[in-house]
Parts: structure tokens; sequence; C-alpha cells
């Protein structure tokens, strides 16, 4: 079987300390039309990923399996988002290399190799759950928790509000993640010496699309 990348879902995309004078923080708020409310995360939500390696790299999908967040004066106060693990899909691979693949992430491939990447038999589910949402130099930022495998790490991205058609979406810029924090280290020449050219790369790249429906 082929051996090709990786991924795994967070340091997310950090606010430099060194830049802390300079920092100005605002309110956050959503784009103009905004409503407020408790909307549910439609199923059609999903965060994209990249993974890289030396001799390429390969994309594709997790879907969000349940979630919800709070707007209140524009800004959102609360939120919390369920990614199903089984979801797991490749985009740039088809047939046999594309259920390869995925079957590699998902560690349903072969016995020694469930626990390669996301072992999704044994942790189903990865979660985010929003701890902050402030609005710095004219980014809105969100901050929270984010488990992968048993393990959680704080994390901190930009992203997008606005309304559209009575529903509110949420995305995010490309922002990259180290998946060892959360015990994926399957490839990292951080933990092994022998890869040679062979190395995955720790940081992938995410980007998130969530639509909410009000309730």
């Amino acid at each position: 079987m082929k051996k090709i990348i990786a991924l795994s879902l967070a340091t997310l995309f950090f606010v430099s300390c060194k830049n802390e004078e300079k920092t100005t923080t605002e309110e956050p708020t959503i784009s103009e039309g905004s409503v407020d409310g408790t909307f549910k995360v439609d199923s059609t939500s999903t965060v994209n990923w990249v993974g890289k390696k030396v001799a390429g790299q390969h994309n594709g999908t997790i879907a969000l399996k349940d979630g919800q967040f709070v707007v209140e004066n524009g800004k959102i106060t609360q939120g919390k988002f369920i990614l199903d693990m089984n979801s797991i899909a490749v985009l740039d691979l088809e047939g046999d290399e594309k259920l390869s693949l995925e079957g590699h992430l998902k560690g349903t491939a072969k016995p020694e190799a469930t626990d390669h990447f996301f072992n999704v038999a044994k942790y189903p589910e990865a979660s985010f759950e929003m701890t902050k949402f402030e609005n710095v130099d004219g980014k809105d930022m969100m901050e929270g928790d984010l488990t992968i495998k048993g393990k959680t790490n704080q994390v901190k991205f930009a992203v997008n509000l606005a309304n559209t058609d009575g529903s509110v979406t949420l995305t995010s810029p490309e922002f990259e993640i180290n998946r060892t924090l959360w015990d994926v280290k399957y490839g990292s020449k951080s933990f092994f010496d022998d890869l040679g050219d062979k190395y995955i790369n720790d940081e992938i790249a995410l980007q998130i699309n969530i639509k909410g429906i009000k309730e």
C-alpha cells in the first residue's frame, strides 16, 4: 500500500506575542445584515484539509456531525462543533488509491496501521469548543479547545462571519496546525530519524466552512 500523507485535526495560527504592544482589540461583529440567535450546524458544513510531503500533497474534507453557536449583538458568544472522523475523505485521488489513503488515515486499512493517524474506531469524533471571540487588528479571531484522539490543545484562528438568506456562515482563511500535538506522529521527522525524503509535514492546512441554521 502506498503510504501517502497525513493529516490531523490544530497549533493554529497564533497572534505573535512579540507584537502585543501594537495589537488593538475591537468589538467583533458579523457583517452587514447579521441576526442574533442560536444557530444549529447544517449537515453541509465541512473542514477542508491539505497535507503535504516532499513528493507532493493531498487534500480532502471532514464533515461536521453536530454543533451550534450563539450570536448576540453581532458577536459569537458560544460555539461547539463536533467532527465526524469516519467522514474523512480524499478529493484528489480516485479508485483504489483514494480508498487506500482514506483507510490509512482512518486506521481501517490494516491492523498494524490502526493508530498511524486517527484511529476512528476508537476516536470516532473530534471537537472544537470556543472559549474566546474577539477582533484583533480588524480581524475576527476565534479561540478554543480542539480535541482529537482524546487530546486537547488550545487553538486560535481568523474567521469570517456573514448573514446569507437567513442563515449565518462561519468561514476561515486557510491556516495551519501541527498534527503531532494530537499524537498523530506517523511519518514525522520530528520523531523519526530514518525517513530520508519520505517524511510527511507536521503542519497541515485547514479551512472551515460552517453553515448555521437559526433554531
